[in-house]
């Protein structure tokens, strides 16, 4: 049984929530957040990292969120809540219950993971909640529509929501507190009772709480649920899976200057594998067909007859991994590591063409395919989906 704890949270201010409220994280790359976060100070973008953590980069999240509980950018609600928050985005809209959840259901088995984490990436989140300690970006679990939870929410966004912004990407965003003892246990009982639970979105910061701790699945925490420090706490929004659309992760393949489509062509001839040319630039329509960009050209590759057994190794990102990135990663000057970066397919195919890199655009896996994966015990590769609505960072600020 999941138990969905209550939060002390301090919640954006509706006359500053376009303001605040960041865009999706991925949806922008490193320098682009970077540029937001000079250009507009009170974006919470300023609060986060832009990439990588770099000496002060920490200290100046803090500072940034300091300065916006200072100048009254949020507004302290009382303790033990929980959040119904409703975004719409891309002609879709989520309904989440937002709360913290004991990271022992993300070691245990009862939430489960559908993509592999870096562990780089993992220890700069621990990082970040040592040093700057909050959470602001809930870790989106996915559950199977329940009546009894879909009425709940329901019965909640009936009263006039505390913040109701349009934001500056297009979204928008309705927040509702509950304080009532009755709906608040309401909602527990039936988060309570879902099953098949799975990471949508957030792998790293719920790892990046057991990092920090010190728990593992053979070693998980001492005290749970309502006894555990907030230190073990993963601020969590369970989301409905028919209310999210997936999006393909791309991959550019980077430290490659200067190659051609003629040695791309024939290290994968090598595997059987034929490019042909396409007019421009496009993705591709079906699954086992991808796309190349080799020094601004666009080819098409047919892999459908490399596919493994289902449900991961049947996947495009999987076949893609395996058939295409190995053999043109030989094409590196060097012997150091080829970089392999995924390119979330809101930034557009042009991400996908630099003069240093070879670009592959994927098809999607399926919302079927994540979740027949994690029935099955099994994981997709890193970064394979990206979801729409994608939940925002500095709507909450909840102490860590």
């Amino acid at each position: 049984m999941l138990e969905l704890l209550p939060i002390s949270a301090r919640l954006v201010t509706p006359e500053h929530a376009a303001t605040v409220v960041s865009p999706a994280y991925d949806a922008l790359d490193e320098q682009a957040r970077a540029a937001r976060a000079a250009s507009q100070p009170d974006c919470f973008l300023t609060a986060l990292p832009s990439g990588g953590i770099e000496p002060g980069t920490l200290q100046r999240n803090r500072r940034a969120v300091d300065r916006l509980l200072r100048e009254g950018r949020f507004t302290e609600l009382r303790t033990g809540l929980l959040v119904v928050l409703e975004l719409s985005e891309d002609d879709r809209r989520l309904t989440a219950v937002i709360g913290d959840v004991d990271v022992a259901a993300y070691l245990d088995g009862r939430i489960r993971p559908h993509e592999h984490v870096r562990p780089d990436r993992v220890d700069e989140l621990a990082r970040y909640l040592d040093e700057v300690r909050i959470a602001s970006s809930p870790v989106c679990v996915l559950h199977p529509r329940t009546a009894t939870l879909d009425q709940l929410t329901r019965e909640v966004r009936r009263r006039a929501p505390l913040v109701d912004t349009a934001l500056p990407d297009g979204g928008e965003l309705r927040v509702w507190p509950v304080t009532d003892p009755a709906t608040i246990a309401g909602l527990a009982a039936a988060v309570g009772s879902l099953t098949a639970l799975t990471i949508a979105d957030g792998h790293h910061r719920a790892a990046a709480v057991a990092r920090r701790v010190g728990a593992t699945a053979s070693r998980p925490p001492a005290a749970t649920g309502v006894d555990a420090p907030r230190e073990r706490r993963v601020l969590t929004a369970l989301v409905a899976s028919d209310e999210l659309a997936v999006l393909p992760f791309h991959r550019r393949v980077e430290g490659l200057p200067d190659v051609t489509a003629d040695e791309v062509a024939a290290v994968l001839a090598e595997r059987g594998l034929r490019l042909t040319p396409l007019p421009g630039p496009s993705a591709p329509e079906r699954s086992g067909t991808v796309h190349l960009v080799v020094a601004g050209s666009w080819w098409r590759v047919d892999i459908g007859d490399r596919r493994g057994p289902p449900p991961v190794d049947s996947l495009d990102a999987a076949v893609a991994d395996r058939e295409l990135i190995a053999p043109i990663a030989t094409l590196a000057p060097g012997p150091a590591t080829v970089p392999v970066v995924p390119v979330p397919a809101p930034l557009g195919l042009a991400a996908l063409d630099r003069p240093d890199a070879l670009g592959i655009a994927l098809v999607p896996a399926t919302m079927q395919d994540l979740l027949s994966a994690t029935a099955d015990g099994q994981v997709l590769p890193h970064k394979s989906t990206y979801l729409l609505p994608k939940l925002r960072s500095g709507i909450l600020v909840v102490p860590r």
